[in-house]
């Protein structure tokens, strides 16, 4: 329900974080006609064996087909929630003129910050629906340090935050093993 435009779930292994992101991201498509969402993972294979077979076992056929070469869920309503993958820096480039409701990212901390910001600028459309970047992850990887310094260092944890700069809010969720 966090409705702060930067949204982090973060902890503990075991929280349920990346099954959160799933149902999120199903809720949404569900109650918003035609919305688009992103959920990127590193590499593609990530993706296939967490979030997608995940996503296979739960997502309701009757409302929603996954088309594999794709990597999309297309609902009847309208709605897609595609799954993406940024191996490396200029990966981020294959979604340049693309636009999204919700970018999701799944183990937010193994992406640099660069590639953070850049997504982040996909995150646009003419509808009125909620604009959002919503991120799960675990401590370490190569964007720890930033991640923490985003969103952890100096901020109340389940607090919504203004960034002085660009005046986007901002949020952090703890996650631990016994929220699963």
């Amino acid at each position: 329900d966090a409705a702060a435009f930067e949204v982090l779930f973060g902890g503990a292994a075991g929280g349920g974080k990346s099954y959160g992101q799933l149902v999120d991201a199903l809720l949404f498509a569900l109650q918003y006609k035609g919305s688009k969402q992103l959920i990127l993972r590193r590499t593609y294979p990530e993706l296939e064996h967490s979030l997608i077979m995940t996503s296979l076992t739960f997502f309701p056929t009757s409302v929603c087909k996954y088309a594999a070469t794709a990597h999309k869920w297309t609902f009847l309503n309208g709605s897609v929630i595609e799954f993406g993958h940024c191996a490396g820096e200029k990966d981020v480039l294959r979604y340049q003129g693309a636009e999204y409701d919700i970018v999701r990212f799944d183990e937010l901390t193994h992406f640099t910050e660069e590639q953070y910001t850049y997504l982040m600028s996909r995150i646009r459309g003419v509808n009125d629906y909620p604009k959002q970047i919503k991120s799960s992850t675990n401590p370490g990887g190569i964007g720890h340090s930033w991640v923490k310094r985003r969103f952890i260092d100096g901020f109340t944890p389940n607090q919504v935050h203004i960034d002085t700069k660009t005046k986007n809010s901002r949020i952090f969720i703890p996650s631990f093993v016994n929220d699963n």
